[in-house]
């Protein structure tokens, strides 16, 4: 991720968050900084709290990478789906972090696996926003996951400008090591992921093997790869002063087996 940062013109960070090496080659669209950068997060807004609804670590993600760019001074502004007529159409996250919400089908009710027949309305929310603004107001789009990414593949060739993507998790992926019982992810979404690979700019994975199997899975040209190991908020997670005190203050048998699970409460995690 600070490789990420400094591709955009600054090796500035802001302070006490490490982001480990990753991006390597030029920038998509040069070297110039961008000034302002449309991310796309269609199904979950950063707005919600992570481990309620589908809102999770895609959310935590969007929002701190947000709010490094803006740290740079580069503005962001993620375009999300309403899910309530309470929020007015455009929330200021965090200085330099504006959330557009965009009217796309009923505010409640409706599933992730119904999204894709409202990608026509969220791109038209979309484009509609960018309309009222001046020639040239976005210099790049940031996709997440595949919902967006088709959005952000519209959105980057209607503005002429760069398109980055980052998949989160892959069809391809998950229908290659299904439990027994488990749903496939539908021939619609492995056909959006593939236009998505070939359309992008730049293809961020977390790690060697995403990227990997991203080449292998999606036949993505591994230059337009690039592994951006997710960082590290340092005020909010630091060493602690070992295991055996841990498990003392929390009142566990320093000899137990204790499984540690970090995410969201629900079947398939």
């Amino acid at each position: 991720m600070s490789q990420y940062v400094s591709r955009l013109g600054s090796s500035r960070v802001a302070p006490r968050l490490r982001f480990p090496a990753g991006l390597s080659g030029s920038f998509p669209g040069g070297h110039r900084k961008p000034r302002r950068i449309a991310m796309l997060s269609v199904h979950t807004s950063p707005l919600h709290q992570p481990g309620t609804g589908d809102a999770g670590g895609m959310n935590v993600y969007i929002v701190e990478l947000a709010e490094r760019l803006a740290a740079i001074n580069i503005e962001v502004e993620i375009f999300t789906r309403s899910t309530t007529g309470a929020l007015p159409p455009a929330v200021e996250l965090s200085p330099g972090v504006l959330v557009r919400h965009v009217d796309a089908g009923p505010y409640e009710g409706l599933a992730k696996e119904e999204l894709p027949a409202q990608l026509c309305a969220f791109t038209h929310g979309v484009m509609q926003a960018w309309a009222g603004q001046r020639p040239g107001y976005y210099d790049l789009v940031h996709s997440h996951y595949w919902l967006s990414g088709h959005v952000g593949w519209l959105a980057a060739q209607r503005w002429g400008v760069p398109l980055v993507h980052a998949m989160h998790t892959m069809a391809k992926v998950k229908n290659a090591s299904l439990a027994e019982g488990d749903t496939p992810e539908p021939a619609a979404r492995v056909i959006g992921e593939t236009q998505i690979v070939s359309a992008a700019d730049r293809l961020v994975a977390n790690t060697a093997e995403e990227a990997d199997q991203l080449v292998r899975f999606y036949e993505a040209a591994p230059e337009a790869v690039a592994v951006v190991h997710p960082g590290v908020n340092l005020d909010r997670f630091r060493p602690a002063d070992g295991r055996a005190a841990a498990r003392a203050r929390l009142g566990l048998p320093q000899d137990a087996l204790i499984p540690l699970f970090a995410g969201r409460i629900q079947p398939l995690k």
